[in-house]
């Protein structure tokens, strides 16, 4: 937040994010209320940032990467629009769930609910949905600049696999026939 307002850019916030920046020090608070862009409305603070680039807006993580799942912060040529921090999240919210007090089974939904995390099913979810946004929006980006992470996994891998097993089963059959042709000959003599 230090860089942000030594840069002189205004930031954007939804109006439900106010609260955020009210309960923290009221140093920051002033500084925000300060530097605040005063946009008609927050969608317009965002197509500002992406046109003009003379703003920053916070965005929930799972807001901006279904945008970037569906190519808004992307431009014609699959260059990214927008950046991200590179610290990444700066505030971490998370999904509730309410019980009743002494509820019996809240021992087991905690339970449950902490194997979905340890066992990656809701990051899995999370992805499954971002895909469903990318076939969706019909943007497929066949430009991936060097400068870029690029998901690099064992599935890209499989071709060189199925060379190298290719390859062993010829120099066993190789190897088999050359033991075999060496018995029948060497038999003869």
């Amino acid at each position: 937040m230090d860089e942000l307002y030594a840069s002189g850019m205004k930031l954007a916030y939804p109006p439900e994010y106010s609260i955020i920046f009210e309960r923290g020090d009221k140093a920051d608070e002033s500084k925000v209320k300060r530097n605040r862009a005063d946009c008609p409305s927050y969608m317009i603070c965002v197509q500002w940032s992406i046109n003009q680039k003379n703003l920053s807006f916070v965005l929930s993580e799972i807001d901006g990467e279904a945008n970037y799942a569906i190519g808004e912060f992307y431009g014609e040529n699959s260059e990214p629009l927008v950046c991200k921090l590179e610290d990444g999240v700066f505030l971490q919210t998370g999904a509730t769930m309410y019980m009743f007090h002494g509820d019996p089974l809240t021992r087991r939904v905690n339970e449950i609910i902490d194997r979905v995390f340890e066992a990656g099913i809701y990051n899995h979810w999370i992805s499954l949905e971002m895909n469903w946004y990318k076939i969706l929006s019909r943007k497929i980006s066949l430009v991936h600049p060097f400068d870029e992470y690029y998901n690099f996994n064992l599935y890209h891998m499989q071709p060189a696999f199925y060379l190298l097993l290719m390859g062993w089963c010829l120099s066993a059959f190789c190897f088999m026939a050359e033991l075999l042709y060496n018995r029948v000959f060497s038999g003869r003599n």
